[in-house]
């Protein structure tokens, strides 16, 4: 039998498994029966980005040497999230990627590589999602719609264009901080819907300044910082009573009076994770007293110094006060696998879900994701 005799649904059932963009378009051009069945197919696809796994809605664009953007839309009626990396894209005119990107009603979110060495032009556009090298104070025009915003290398000093041009930014992720604040940071504009920041500062003043930085974010419910430097700045003055999520991922030591100070500013934590810190028995027991609401503590670390005898207090005091807390403490802890199954996760750059916990809180810096779809629309 001619693979052109097949049933039609026999051809979807194999046109599911193409994963590469240009495999799909070549598909697509055999015939007009091929056609009509690889739309059926394509309508189903929600992401176009360049990472190779199996899933009926993902399509990977990493093998592709030249991808024909104009047919984007024709093929992907109603897709969410696309990749435009220079490195597979470059002979593609720019003018044509910025009328996909206007022109498609479903399309919310881009990862965006500026070596074509173009500014974004997203007035009028639908995104809500977007990712890119870096944005300047001057970034062209006010992105009202963005609400996720992930960038590979950003200055804290231009901040003012978070607030003034993400007005409705509600996650920021910086991959690469230059953690230098301007003298005038206490007159910083609010930053009120930021639910979500994920920062890692590039510290050349031997200080860290993110938690400044959060000060400025009323609305803050979780938070992923990296901490590369001995002093962490904070105003112990400012308390964020939204946020309920932080993870602390350190790369040198830190004062304990200063981390006691830094949690304080934070009392209704529910999930606080201290990775990569050597703490004893002692500094749980006071972490466990300040944090009221505390219902998961995570200081898993080979050599964190914590032993059996914390543990037992945390038990202990839940007993006493009737509260509930998960602590894990062992570097293998396997408990944590069947409480918390999403640990398991796989570094992908799109999760569907505007979740924290199930998508970020267990996972290091590096394997965070570009954008948590919220999938609402």
């Amino acid at each position: 039998m001619l693979i052109n005799e097949l049933p039609d649904d026999c051809l979807v059932t194999i046109f599911d498994y193409i994963q590469d963009l240009q495999d799909l378009i070549n598909c697509y051009k055999v015939c007009e029966k091929w056609s009509n069945v690889i739309v059926g197919r394509t309508k189903r696809v929600k992401y176009l980005i360049d990472q190779s796994y199996y899933s009926s809605d993902y399509v990977c664009t990493n093998i592709s040497p030249y991808v024909d953007v104009t047919c984007l839309s024709k093929l992907f009626p109603n897709l969410r999230i696309a990749e435009f990396s220079y490195k597979y894209n470059r002979e593609a005119p720019i003018e044509d990627i910025f009328k996909l990107i206007r022109n498609s009603e479903s399309l919310k979110g881009i990862i965006y590589d500026k070596n074509w060495n173009c500014e974004l032009k997203l007035e009028n556009t639908n995104l809500e999602m977007l990712s890119t090298s870096s944005i300047g104070s001057n970034s062209c025009g006010i992105k009202k719609n963005v609400k996720q915003l992930h960038l590979s290398f950003f200055f804290l000093n231009p901040f003012e264009c978070l607030a003034y041009c993400f007005p409705n930014l509600e996650r920021l992720h910086i991959t690469q901080l230059e953690d230098l604040l301007p003298e005038h940071y206490s007159d910083a504009p609010v930053s009120e819907n930021l639910k979500i920041v994920e920062l890692n500062p590039m510290n050349y003043t031997g200080v860290c300044h993110s938690f400044l930085f959060m000060d400025s974010c009323p609305a803050l419910q979780s938070a992923h910082i990296r901490v590369d430097c001995c002093h962490i700045e904070c105003n112990d003055s400012i308390k964020l009573a939204n946020l309920r999520d932080l993870v602390i991922q350190f790369v040198k030591s830190i004062d304990w009076n200063d981390l006691r100070t830094l949690i304080s500013k934070y009392p209704n934590l529910k999930h606080l994770a201290l990775r990569d810190i050597s703490l004893k028995d002692e500094h749980v027991k006071q972490l466990i007293a300040i944090l009221p609401k505390l219902a998961l503590f995570d200081i898993r670390n080979p050599d964190s110094g914590v032993t059996q005898e914390a543990a037992d207090h945390v038990r202990d005091y839940c007993k006493r006060y009737g509260r509930s807390i998960k602590f894990y403490f062992k570097a293998d802890d396997k408990q944590i696998e069947s409480d918390w199954p999403q640990l398991l996760n796989r570094p992908d750059k799109i999760c569907r879900g505007f979740d924290f916990m199930e998508h970020c809180f267990f996972k290091s810096f590096d394997n965070l994701p570009y954008f948590l779809d919220p999938m609402d629309d």
